[in-house]
């Protein structure tokens, strides 16, 4: 089957790109913190030196499930494919570089460590765990998910009937034919 290139996105070299994602990660975290201590009586930002450990410490876990997650997921749509795991510019990365999806299928494999990790950190909430260290987990993951995202919104402006190919770099859109 043929492919033609129709955009390539390079997540990694594109500067602006990247300012205004990190940008809006930042506007995001602010966003979910404010609501947090609108929203509950009893939410209190300074949570103490152990609070603020076992945030950072919740955090780094959520980092590496977030990772392992799209590595899961770009396994069960390519079994084939090699997984690669990284740190570039301040950002961990999951890759199956050269693998093609659907766009279906990219769209899960972006989603789905935000999906994942949300409902991880509620069941932990109904297990007992401390729900303003959990909120702050949740607030730092989400905005930790704006390039997902980013991803997701550029999959549903895209046609049906695309290939999506994972690279070290970003993503790069194909038609088939």
């Amino acid at each position: 089957m043929e492919k033609r290139l129709i955009e390539e996105i390079n997540l990694l070299e594109n500067k602006k790109l990247l300012m205004n994602l990190n940008i809006t990660a930042v506007i995001m975290v602010f966003v979910l913190l404010i609501l947090g201590c609108v929203f509950s009586g009893e939410f209190e930002i300074l949570i103490g030196f152990q609070g603020i450990a076992w945030v950072c410490l919740g955090y780094l876990v959520a980092l590496v499930i977030h990772e392992g997650v799209h590595g899961v997921f770009f396994k069960v749509f390519q079994p084939k494919g090699k997984v690669k795991f990284g740190f570039k510019k301040g950002m961990a990365y999951a890759t199956s570089s050269g693998s093609f999806y659907t766009k279906l299928q990219f769209f899960v494999v972006s989603i789905a460590p935000f999906v994942v990790l949300t409902a991880l950190l509620i069941f932990l909430r109904f297990l007992g765990v401390n729900e303003v260290v959990l909120y702050l987990i949740f607030a730092l993951h989400t905005s930790g998910c704006v390039g997902d995202f980013y991803y997701c919104i550029l999959l549903m402006n895209h046609p049906a009937g695309i290939l999506v190919e994972d690279t070290e770099k970003g993503i790069n859109f194909y038609s088939k034919g």
